[in-house]
């Protein structure tokens, strides 16, 4: 453009000196805002109509051998995908197939030193950049109730921190180690997936599916889990601590040794959950559906149980120092060893119940409501206890 106007100007003030200074000003005037339009207008129209070669050329690139060609074709993409919000749905589409590609879960038939081996190698660049692209892409200049998918996918120790991810298809994958921190998980599906030691720290992860998925020592602290799916999954040793779990369904799943210390269990699905040595610590089970639970061992310490079913649970040796067990239903259950101390058992339900001596409930609390077993004589001091208080 500048050069074309250097051209104009030649042409017009000829380099002649004969030309008056008055004229010779009203043409650099002219000359001046010729330049200026046409300046703005190319603008104009590189904003407008981006290179459409340029994202036909990316999508080539991506196959590249040259893991440098590739990466910068996944810039080029993702750039396109800003400028042209359009397109972006089928950039996201054709980013998550080149992880799919490039990146599947590992096959059954590979050994297992090799297995390791390659997990605990860095993830390679190109994948985590097509990954942090769909990540940190605007979801709402997209059509609704789309998918991603990323299925069957081996992309163990990716960084996803404060992701995009919600609605995303992790069935069958590779997860191991991935941080998610902070990540948008909102219904994204991980059944069968593995999750072993994943950090999902205050991710939104609401209505999410875990079924039969590993997460065996993983970090949800503070995560959004209500209304989440667990059934059949294996937490053990997992971290829930102050996570809000509230309806969400555990039914057989593996909780052994799991942290909910603080968490929010509140009408949570557990039944037929194995909570053997679990850290219930301060957690809120008010309402939570506790039938047949294994809770062996486990610690209810100043936990809220209010109005928690635990009929024919297994509560050898459990601890509930402190616990709120008001209106809970105990029925049928074995509660050998099981301690009471300061516990409120106010209007609880312990009928039918198994194993359960006197000494144990005359260090808990409670009054002429709680049901206890045939044989057992409500202790004397329960009638003198201010129930308001608690």
């Amino acid at each position: 453009t500048k050069i074309l106007v250097r051209e104009i100007r030649q042409k017009l003030t000829g380099g002649s000196s004969n030309c008056s200074t008055d004229k010779q000003l009203r043409l650099e005037k002219l000359i001046e805002n010729q330049d200026i339009q046409i300046e703005v207008s190319y603008g104009d129209v590189t904003e407008d109509k981006p290179n459409t070669d340029g994202f036909h050329q990316a999508i080539e690139q991506l196959g590249s051998n040259k893991a440098e060609t590739r990466l910068g074709a996944i810039y080029t993409l993702e750039q396109i995908a800003k400028d042209v919000p359009a397109k972006q749905w089928t950039i996201v589409e054709i980013l998550a197939a080149f992880i799919r590609e490039n990146a599947p879960v590992f096959s059954s038939d590979r050994d297992e030193d090799e297995e390791v081996e390659e997990r605990i190698s860095l993830l390679p660049t190109d994948i985590q950049a097509a990954l942090t692209a769909i990540a940190r892409r605007d979801i709402s200049k997209e059509p609704e109730n789309q998918k991603l998918d990323l299925r069957y996918i081996n992309i163990s120790n990716a960084d996803l921190t404060e992701g995009n991810l919600q609605d995303a298809d992790f069935t069958g994958s590779d997860l191991r180690g991935v941080i998610f921190y902070g990540a948008n998980l909102k219904a994204a599906d991980f059944s069968g997936v593995n999750l072993q030691e994943a950090v999902m720290y205050e991710a939104d992860l609401h209505e999410a599916l875990f079924y039969e998925a590993n997460l065996q020592m993983a970090i949800l602290r503070k995560a959004n889990l209500k209304n989440a799916i667990f059934y059949g999954a294996d937490l053990q040793s997992a971290t829930l601590y102050d996570a809000n779990l509230s309806e969400a369904i555990f039914y057989q799943a593996k909780l052994q040794a799991t942290n909910f210390c603080d968490a929010n269990l509140a009408r949570a699905n557990l039944e037929a959950c194995n909570l053997t040595n679990g850290n219930l610590i301060g957690a809120n089970l008010q309402g939570a559906n506790l039938i047949g639970a294994n809770l062996q061992n486990a610690t209810f310490s100043t936990a809220n149980l209010q109005e928690a079913i635990l009929l024919e649970a297994v509560l050898s040796k459990t601890n509930f120092s402190d616990a709120n067990l008001s209106k809970a239903n105990l029925v049928g259950a074995n509660l050998a060893g099981t301690i009471f101390q300061d516990a409120n058992l106010n209007g609880a339900d312990l009928s039918r119940v198994e194993n359960l001596e006197a000494q144990q409930i005359e260090t808990a609390l409670g009054d002429s409501t709680t049901i206890l077993p045939d044989g057992l004589a409500i202790p004397s001091h329960w009638t003198n206890v201010n129930y308001e208080s608690l």
